[in-house]
């Protein structure tokens, strides 16, 4: 967003709902303080949920063709759960809308006792809630199940890992409810459907960050070097291919392909001095074919940054980016392997 041009504002979590620096409290502010300004207020504006009825509900009807048997989503400002469960208790009565909500949330509390209560902190991010959203509609709702932050984001995690689905820890709020609901319902003809509601994109300083999650007492210590993180590779490839600054594009791309990676490091006489990324020099190739007989010294990027082996890993996620893809790792004073963000993020997500 930053990067758009746009100011980012950060307002705390543990305040009261009607707090100045409650985040709806301050968009309604800034709103006010400028005159081009508008303010969605998802948690009270009714096309929110009217949105879902005409298109989240319809779509899961048709998709599934008319076979759900179970909605599950739990709600952040109501919206999918009270459409899409309004819309689909229209077209059979008898299916059933289940709500999952973070423990700490006052929603499942409200939902039994009907009077407001004080909710507690919670870690996943974007779904519950302190306070009542009139696009949340309570009628839609037949039952509600409580989901710890624990369970939803060790399962999200599990899904990256087993299902190849990147998603985040409100999803998991809906992951562990759905799964809740399968288990006890005795019907072969059952068709249980859930919203995977987030990408993990947005998480990955928390919920695809071991030491966040120690830190909150969500996944026992046990920290994960650089070191361990080359070990466990199982790429076939060895730990450590690179090119020399007088090798030619032709024979980068040829190294690159029969080992199946998209960058090499550079390095002349034991120390990075380059780098290379298969999409670069192909582009340049296609442009203009003589650059595949070029040394790589005239297209490199930058050194990779050189790290020990012995960094955790949560600390080398701090170094890799978009525009540096891998770092070397030094190992008695000698180069010795390459890490990428590949190999970190299977690493994050508990992937072998």
């Amino acid at each position: 967003l930053r990067a758009l041009g746009a100011e980012v504002i950060i307002t705390p979590t543990a305040v009261p709902a009607d707090h100045p620096d409650n985040y709806i409290m301050k968009g309604r502010a800034i709103a006010a303080a400028h005159p081009n300004a508008i303010f969605a207020d998802q948690h009270y504006n009714p096309v929110n949920p009217d949105v879902h009825y005409r298109t989240t509900g319809p779509e899961i009807w048709q998709q599934t063709e008319g076979r759900i048997t179970h909605f599950v989503c739990a709600p952040g400002t109501g919206g999918t759960v009270s459409g899409a469960g309004r819309y689909l208790k229209e077209q059979r009565a008898t299916i059933r809308v289940i709500a999952g909500d973070p423990v700490g949330s006052i929603y499942s509390d409200y939902a039994q006792s009907h009077r407001m209560t004080e909710g507690r902190p919670y870690k996943v991010e974007g779904i519950g809630g302190d306070k009542i959203p009139t696009s949340l509609h309570w009628d839609v709702i037949d039952e509600w199940i409580t989901v710890s932050d624990k369970d939803a984001m060790l399962l999200v995690r599990r899904l990256a890992k087993e299902e190849g689905l990147f998603a985040g820890g409100s999803t998991g709020v809906n992951l562990v409810a759905a799964l809740a609901v399968a288990r006890r319902v005795n019907d072969p003809q059952a068709l249980v459907v859930t919203v995977l509601a987030d990408t993990g994109e947005r998480y990955l300083s928390k919920v695809f960050n071991d030491e966040w999650l120690r830190e909150n007492q969500i996944l026992d210590a046990d920290r994960v070097s650089v070191a361990r993180l080359l070990e466990a590779r199982n790429s076939g490839a060895p730990p450590l291919i690179s090119v020399p600054p007088t090798a030619t594009v032709r024979q980068a791309l040829n190294l690159m392909s029969t080992y199946n990676v998209s960058q090499l490091p550079v390095l002349d006489g034991g120390d990075g001095v380059g780098a290379v990324a298969e999409p670069v020099l192909m582009a340049r190739a296609l442009e203009e074919p003589a650059t595949l007989d070029r040394p790589v010294q005239e297209v490199m990027d930058a050194p990779y940054p050189v790290v020990d082996a012995d960094l955790p890993v949560e600390r080398l996620t701090t170094l890799l980016s978009r525009e540096t893809p891998a770092a070397l790792v030094r190992r008695e004073g000698k180069i010795a392997g390459i890490v990428t963000r590949y190999d970190v993020l299977h690493q994050l997500a508990g992937i072998r």
